[in-house]
């Protein structure tokens, strides 16, 4: 059975690869594939529900935004990019020359 140190060891190299992997991706963007940053963000509603004994359910009776619409810390290309920050997407976008 592999120790800890080992398994640390292992891990530690495939992090490294992935990150080596990410930045290069990131700069040296497939010439062939579309190119457009996206990312995915949440804004947050209150519910408010009143009970509807007749049909045994709830039911919603309001909605209200609770907070303004943000945009998201990491971002994606669509050639397959992901968890990108916004100094790296504008990197890659501008490394594909899109």
């Amino acid at each position: 059975m592999p120790d800890d140190a080992d398994i640390n060891d292992a891990l530690q190299e495939w992090k490294s690869e992935m990150q080596a992997e990410h930045a290069d991706a990131i700069e040296n963007p497939d010439p062939d594939a579309d190119h457009r940053i996206e990312g995915v963000t949440q804004v947050n509603y209150r519910v408010a529900f009143a009970y509807d004994a007749e049909s045994g359910r709830l039911e919603r009776t309001e909605t209200e935004q609770v907070d303004e619409l943000s945009d998201p810390e990491l971002l994606s290309c669509s050639c397959g990019v992901r968890g990108m920050t916004r100094a790296e997407a504008l990197s890659h976008i501008e490394a594909a020359g899109e």
